[in-house]
């Protein structure tokens, strides 16, 4: 078709251009306010040697971060622990999202319900309460003993599985309430459609409805690893000091040590750690879509 056949473009009206602006100015400067200076205020932090102090640009907490065994050990233990957590809630996650966006029972409204429920709740109250059912003197300890399975109290605390299984408590719902509003949108021809063809039910679900779903397991992913890598209080409660992880050990440098260079500098690698990690986990999500 040539150009002359082409309907002619439409100019957009300024007044409208400017409307627009003017409604999203407003979110703009919030999200720079609550985001983007936060975050520069930090990067002029890391790059000082102390505070209060000179100005001048140092990379010297950058260094210090990088050679350091112990904070390097924590950042791989923080990063195992989000990874571990957010594997764990995807695949427990999954098949309640399926029953809540296919199953037509009237359990299902419970089942979401109690999916939700730890949203309306603390995370404070939630943390005490593995801290009531795991605790050398909690529910699970006592009915051990109490039936004479072990002799003494296990410490099923202060460890790495503990502060995961408080974690993926704490971070589930987000995973399954994004795989399931993308499920609730796939139309149940295409899993009808293979079946008929012959598909068995295992290889229906690997071929047809998860690939399809694979932007909500993506979405629901990004949200919790992230919050997994900022977690205090679960960690701090349920590790009782012997699970460290990123934020703690952040919070010592700037509390403790009243080293807030260092802090911010963490900070600051560890945000980028993360969106690299976030940024090579979409590319493998692609890849493995488009096969």
């Amino acid at each position: 078709m040539s150009e002359a056949m082409l309907p002619p473009r439409r100019r957009a009206d300024p007044r409208r251009v400017l409307a627009a602006a003017a409604m999203l100015a407003p979110g703009v400067l919030l999200l720079a306010l609550i985001l983007v200076w936060p975050f520069l205020v930090m990067l002029g932090m890391s790059l000082r040697e102390r505070f209060p102090g000179p100005i001048g640009p140092s990379f010297a907490k950058y260094a210090e971060f990088l050679t350091d065994p112990y904070l390097l050990n924590v950042a791989l233990r923080t990063f195992s622990l989000a990874a571990t957590v957010t594997l764990l809630c995807a695949v427990l996650g999954y098949p309640i999202a399926w029953f809540l966006a296919r199953s037509r029972s009237r359990w299902a409204h419970l089942v979401f319900l109690g999916t939700i429920f730890p949203l309306l709740v603390s995370i404070v109250v939630r943390t005490m309460g593995w801290t009531i059912l795991l605790g050398n003197e909690g529910l699970v300890n006592a009915a051990l003993t109490g039936l004479g399975l072990v002799a003494e109290p296990l410490r099923l605390m202060q460890g790495f599985w503990s502060v995961v299984l408080g974690m993926v408590h704490v971070l589930m719902p987000f995973m399954v309430l994004s795989i399931a509003a993308v499920l609730g949108r796939i139309d149940v021809a295409y899993a009808e459609a293979a079946a008929t063809l012959g598909a068995t039910p295992v290889r229906n679900f690997l071929s047809v409805t998860l690939p399809l779903s694979v932007q909500g397991v993506a979405a629901g992913s990004v949200i919790v690893f992230c919050l997994t890598v900022g977690a205090f209080i679960t960690p701090i409660w349920l590790g009782r000091g012997h699970v460290t992880v990123m934020a703690i050990a952040i919070h010592e440098q700037m509390v403790t040590l009243v080293d807030w260079p260092g802090g911010a500098a963490s900070g600051i690698l560890l945000s980028l750690a993360t969106l690299l990690l976030l940024g090579g986990y979409g590319l493998l999500l692609r890849r493995w879509a488009r096969r």
